[in-house]
């Protein structure tokens, strides 16, 4: 072999064993010292110590804590020791002195709850009296008070108003109910033309008519405000004469209008007229005619007829008596 080579092969195994021993050995600990420089915190501007060297410090000043032992140790003990008895001694109060002292603060705390309590007391004491007084002096009265005169009410009152108005509904419907005699007109379309629920209600409407109690269209004395009734529509069926539906009117055929009027009556004569002229109004604007409650036609003779005997009708107490 040739030199070269073997040099060549000694330097490889010597890197090899070089490599092997860096990779396999142990690092060495990193053991920080104190003489390192010290971190100092920008905001405090006071330095911070790291755990290690906190540790290292603690050792240190125990270190310097410890007290070695000496031969003399037994006589500074003793050394020690008598003085600090003899301050024991003096701090120590005799029992007797104790107790006197105890007693004194009880007796000065009594007396001071006492007086708290009277102090208390007192004005407790003087707010009852003041209590008691002051019903006294409410009994009392100025006889020089000068009487208010309470003028009369003349405004207009809502619930006056619907007071009023339950009362006229009211009467409205007792003189329904309690009718003795009912005069009655009835109004017929044209036989050839069909009277449909629609215009029936637009003709009702027109009027002065208005949708009311026992499903009847009603007309009063004033239709802008609460005022007596004077007479009432019904509608003609083939059964009689009968209520209206709103719901169904619409897509029904009306026969014809059954118009009545209630006696007694303290309106009756203004009634009747009304009831005359609208029916009459009413049949004109629907090609119909007027009957009386014996189906014939009424003419002017046969209203006559009928006006004077409304207005001579009399209830039947009166004619009992």
């Amino acid at each position: 072999m040739e030199i070269t080579t073997i040099v060549g092969i000694v330097i490889a195994v010597a890197i090899i064993l070089l490599g092997l021993f860096l990779l396999l050995r142990k690092p060495k600990e990193y053991v920080p010292s104190l003489e390192s420089e010290l971190h100092i915190n920008p905001e405090t501007h006071q330095p911070v110590i790291p755990r290690f060297v906190r540790d290292q410090l603690s050792a240190a000043q125990e270190l310097e804590q410890r007290i070695e032992p000496h031969l003399d140790a037994d006589d500074s003990e003793e050394t020690s020791t008598a003085p600090e008895a003899e301050s024991a001694k003096k701090a120590e109060p005799e029992p007797t002195q104790l107790v006197l002292e105890k007693t004194e603060k009880l007796a000065q705390e009594q007396e001071q709850k006492q007086s708290e309590t009277v102090e208390q007391t007192e004005p407790a004491v003087t707010n009852n009296d003041e209590k008691k007084a002051e019903p006294a002096a409410t009994l009392s009265l100025n006889p020089d008070i000068e009487t208010v005169a309470i003028a009369e009410f003349e405004d207009e009152s809502s619930i006056l108003d619907m007071h009023l108005h339950e009362q006229q509904r009211y009467d409205d419907e007792s003189a329904l109910s309690n009718a003795e005699y009912i005069f009655a007109l009835n109004v017929y379309p044209n036989p050839r033309r069909v009277l449909s629920g629609d215009r029936a209600l637009k003709v009702l409407l027109k009027y002065g008519l208005r949708f009311g109690e026992l499903s009847c269209f009603h007309r009063y004395e004033n239709t802008e405000e609460e005022s007596p009734l004077m007479f009432s529509v019904l509608r003609v069926t083939d059964e009689g004469p009968a209520g209206f539906d709103l719901e169904t009117l619409s897509a029904e055929q009306v026969q014809g209008f059954a118009f009545f009027l209630t006696l007694p009556n303290p309106h009756a004569q203004a009634g009747f007229d009304m009831m005359v002229s609208i029916a009459n109004l009413i049949a004109r604007d629907i090609d119909g005619k007027v009957f009386d409650e014996n189906s014939c036609e009424l003419t002017q003779q046969l209203k006559e007829h009928w006006r004077h005997q409304i207005i001579d009708y009399k209830p039947q107490a009166t004619q009992s008596n």
